[in-house]
């Protein structure tokens, strides 16, 4: 009599425990980050022939043949880590281990270790991707370890900027430009003073009367202040003159102050006299704005083309103004005696202001200051101030005004304004800044989104394209898998594009635990690619991809296997009666 029962009934038994270990396993990882379940494939050993024909055979039993993982895209669950990515389709992460070698992965619960690399849940093996530029291209074609720079951005000083505004095309009429009662003198200092210093070394020419020179003068402290010091002596020539027999075109080559320096000054520093005085002061107010024509007159000219914007800080009953800020002269000019004067009341002016920055990272303050250029709508000039020091620009026209509007309230030329930074500071052109920045700084201002219509002045919008040094704060990856760093400037950065890999046939992938696989021959080589691209899923940031397994099918797998296995203990139990029937009947 045949045993083959007895052996089939154990293969039997083997394959459906190694099926309750399998269901035991999926179950046990339910709660894995991306795992994915596993399945057994059984297959039906060779069968025997009874009578050597092919219906007469008799089955041996079964095994299994092979365990399969199915890839089957698990659920996302939301996490507060923007590190924390899932791919939603086809691909897995790329790491690399300590040792160089490579695995992947579908469980992105990656964190920042101590080197600034991207880690997975082991806290050793480095994410790939792809270091990217400031567009977000990638600059290599193999991956690399993503580490995140811990370093600051340089600063960009500020080139372009954009104001979206309304001018309110209800003005009053410009008053008409008047003329000094003397020279304005301004200049710059040759080297740095300290505090407590009371001689100053400057490049000053005076073109006043001889004997009414400034008796008092605004300092500059590099930083957008002034201080007010009064003049006990100039130096021209080498000789030392009071401001009351000061001659007329002196070159002063060095100042004496009545009383000591409060503060420290640095070379090409501002220094100006304060008191300006005109023909009159009808309509000029505290607060409003006086634009002073260094050539004398209102027009253009080659030899002397600029001019500057400064605030009144007082109005005095001896028809003076007094100044905000130090008033440098142009790069290799200076003020000349009875310069031309425009003023206007405050509320005839518009301005507003936005932070700039130069090559170093500073933040300089720019105000850009709209005036009616005359009592005819439409026509306006722009000046501005950086740091609150008064800024130079192209010499007003008094025929062409810097924009024009049309009767639409379009604006219809001036839309872009070069703008360039305080001239004292270039001595010689190009030179740099007190602090050590570049200089000039150079702004093209664009003005194509300003207005002029009836309703109040106003800014929506004003923006430039310089920021200060900064470090990294957080972070964000995008579908494309592209690692953006946010700045505590408030810019962002493109870092890496994290790397996925792809199998013709991933269940040959080798389970390495820790959901980690390593490539066989099974699966072939890896296609190397990034999210949301070709065959591959996008990736989801702040999110995980959870375990696979259905429980409700593994608990009915586990039936099934339970079921099989008991049947097949039960062929083994009956096998075995028949055996020992046979026993007894024989003799």
């Amino acid at each position: 009599m045949s045993v083959n029962a007895l052996f089939t009934a154990v293969s039997g038994l083997n394959a459906n425990q190694t099926y309750l270990g399998i269901i035991g396993n999926n179950i046990a990882n339910s709660n894995t980050i991306g795992f994915k379940s596993s399945n057994p494939i059984f297959q039906n050993l060779v069968s025997q022939t009874l009578s050597g024909v092919s219906s007469s055979q008799e089955g041996l039993g079964t095994s299994v043949y092979s365990i399969q993982q199915q890839f089957g895209q698990g659920a996302m669950e939301t996490t507060s880590n923007p590190l924390d990515m899932a791919v939603d389709g086809n691909g897995f992460f790329i790491v690399q281990s300590p040792n160089g070698s490579s695995y992947y992965t579908r469980n992105g619960q990656f964190s920042e270790n101590a080197q600034g690399q991207i880690v997975d849940s082991t806290g050793q093996n480095v994410v790939q991707g792809y270091s990217l530029n400031a567009q977000g291209i990638a600059t290599s074609g193999t991956p690399q370890p993503i580490s995140l720079t811990t370093s600051a951005i340089p600063p960009e000083a500020t080139t372009t900027a954009v104001l979206t505004a309304n001018l309110d095309s209800n003005i009053s009429t410009q008053t008409a430009p008047t003329t000094t009662s003397g020279s304005f003198m301004g200049g710059y200092l040759t080297s740095s003073a300290a505090v407590g210093s009371s001689t100053v070394n400057v490049t000053m020419t005076y073109n006043g009367a001889t004997g009414n020179a400034p008796t008092s003068l605004l300092i500059g402290n590099g930083n957008g202040t002034d201080n007010l010091y009064t003049v006990d002596s100039y130096v021209s020539g080498g000789t030392t003159y009071t401001p009351a027999t000061l001659p007329s075109g002196s070159a002063v080559t060095s100042v004496t102050l009545s009383s000591p320096l409060t503060s420290s000054v640095l070379e090409n520093t501002a220094i100006s006299q304060n008191t300006l005085g005109l023909t009159s002061t009808s309509g000029i107010l505290s607060g409003s704005n006086i634009q002073i024509n260094t050539n004398g007159t209102a027009t253009s000219s080659t030899s002397d083309p600029y001019q500057f914007f400064n605030n009144v800080a007082s109005v005095n009953s001896n028809s003076t103004v007094n100044l905000s800020n130090a008033m440098p002269i142009p790069s290799g000019g200076s003020f000349t005696a009875g310069g031309g004067v425009i003023t206007g009341p405050a509320n005839d002016y518009y301005s507003t202001t936005i932070n700039t920055y130069d090559s170093l990272g500073d933040s300089l303050p720019m105000t850009v200051t709209f005036a009616p250029s005359s009592s005819t709508s439409g026509s306006w000039n722009v000046y501005y101030k950086i740091n609150g020091t008064a800024a130079q620009r192209q010499a007003l026209s008094s025929t062409t005004p810097d924009i024009t509007f049309n009767s639409e309230g379009q604006i219809t030329s001036g839309i872009s304004q070069t703008l360039t930074d305080v001239p004292a500071y270039v001595s010689p052109a190009p030179g740099t800044l007190p602090d050590g920045a570049s200089e000039p700084l150079s702004v093209a201002l664009n003005l194509n989104n300003v207005t002029q219509y009836a309703a109040t002045s106003a800014a929506t919008a004003f923006t430039q394209n310089g920021y200060s040094t900064g470090t990294l704060t957080s972070f964000t990856v995008d579908k494309g898998g592209r690692i953006s760093g946010l700045f505590s400037n408030g810019q962002t950065k493109y870092l890496y594009q994290v790397a996925l890999a792809n199998f013709i046939s991933p269940t040959g992938l080798v389970s390495e635990g820790n959901s980690l696989y390593s490539q066989s021959y099974s699966s072939g080589q890896p296609a190397v690619g990034v999210a949301n691209s070709g065959n591959f899923g996008y990736i989801t940031d702040s999110a995980l991809e959870q375990s696979n397994v259905n429980i409700s099918s593994e608990f009915t797998n586990m039936i099934i296997a339970q079921n099989a296995y008991v049947a097949n203990s039960k062929v083994l139990t009956t096998e075995n009666s028949v055996l020992r029937a046979l026993e007894t009947a024989i003799p």
